[in-house]
């Protein structure tokens, strides 16, 4: 059985007290609460005409609980590099780019699920930030099974977590994202990917740095934003969300007038071209809203069920819990080493 030496030990209580003492102070300011939502897709034709360019959230600072989840290491091994040397990149580069084909690579992130949640039941501590749920503490079962039984309605996302409200000045959005990566055939922008030349296709190895220079492309996710909760005097939500939509956008392209060998102007030309475009429908809102009672965030092509519920006020992790977790630490780094 593994056991910290004594001077770990002792290092490790003077921080839980220090700790404590900070905390205790928190304690007195905090108000927590227990979020849990459900977002979904209504798919029904509308006349509306949506915009060409994604809402983007005005906090840099995010709480993510979803990309820790679904993230996968990447190796040299499982990119496929099967030990190219140096050597082997000056001999036979064609080989080693070959197996740096996006085809042969393995995906950085898995596909979203619809439900996001911890593997067993969790709870928050003061001082330790925002803490994401497990699915046997949702109550969201009844609601979503009812919605599920309509005609037009896709489930995207369903998650709870509990996080302490804030006023909105320091409150940090919690961001969300699920459903299909359209990465492999448009742009953040919602442009068509550009057909490149197969030089640009391919990763160029950088030996001095030893990495490769390509950077990988960023998600263009189904869904995709970030939900802001904050506290003044009310609770209040403040959604600014992106729902991606494949559809055809025209382009008129007019022809520059020119002149004939006679010096005459000839008449200008305009032709329509048409091509596939990714569309983003955003969902942006601010509304106030009162806790334990279930909200409905309507939108034409999008809806949000949300409840924010009044929870026990968390407690400050005991010693022990803050040995053991120095302890398991300690542990996986022995195992690394």
């Amino acid at each position: 059985m593994f056991r910290l030496s004594p001077n770990k030990l002792i290092l490790a209580l003077a921080a839980s007290i220090i700790s404590s003492l900070s905390t205790t102070a928190l304690a007195q300011e905090e108000r927590w609460f227990e979020v849990e939502i459900y977002l979904f897709e209504h798919n029904t034709n509308t006349v509306e005409q949506w915009p060409e360019t994604a809402i983007k959230s005005r906090h840099r600072k995010t709480v993510d609980f979803i990309t820790p989840l679904i993230s996968t290491d990447l190796t040299a091994l499982n990119m496929g590099l099967n030990g190219c040397t140096s050597t082997d990149w000056a001999t036979d580069s064609l080989n080693c780019n070959e197996q740096l084909k996006p085809t042969n690579q393995v995906k950085a992130k898995a596909a979203v699920p619809m439900t996001v949640a911890a593997t067993e039941p969790a709870t928050a501590y003061l001082g330790e930030g925002p803490v994401l749920l497990a699915e046997s503490q949702s109550q969201f079962n009844d609601i979503i099974a009812t919605l599920k039984k309509e005609q037009g309605h896709n489930s995207l996302l369903h998650m709870a977590w509990q996080q302490s409200m804030v006023p909105r000045n320091q409150a940090i959005p919690v961001k969300l994202f699920t459903g299909h990566d359209y990465a492999d055939k448009y742009e953040p922008n919602g442009q068509p990917l550009q057909v490149r030349n197969l030089t640009d296709q391919l990763p160029q190895f950088d030996f001095m740095s030893s990495g490769l220079l390509a950077q990988p492309k960023q998600p263009v996710w189904k869904f995709d934003g970030t939900i802001n909760i904050y506290l003044e005097h009310y609770l209040f939500i403040e959604t600014a969300f992106n729902l991606r939509e494949e559809g055809q956008k025209t382009m008129t392209l007019t022809q520059h007038d020119t002149t004939d060998i006679n010096g005459n102007q000839l008449t200008t030309q305009n032709e329509s071209v048409t091509s596939p475009f990714l569309y983003s429908i955003a969902m942006q809102q601010n509304r106030r809203v009162r806790s334990n009672e279930v909200h409905y965030f309507d939108h034409p092509k999008m809806g949000m069920i949300i409840q924010i519920r009044k929870m026990q006020h968390p407690s400050i992790k005991t010693e022990m819990q803050k040995i053991e977790t120095v302890s398991s630490i300690d542990e996986a780094s022995i195992f690394l080493n």
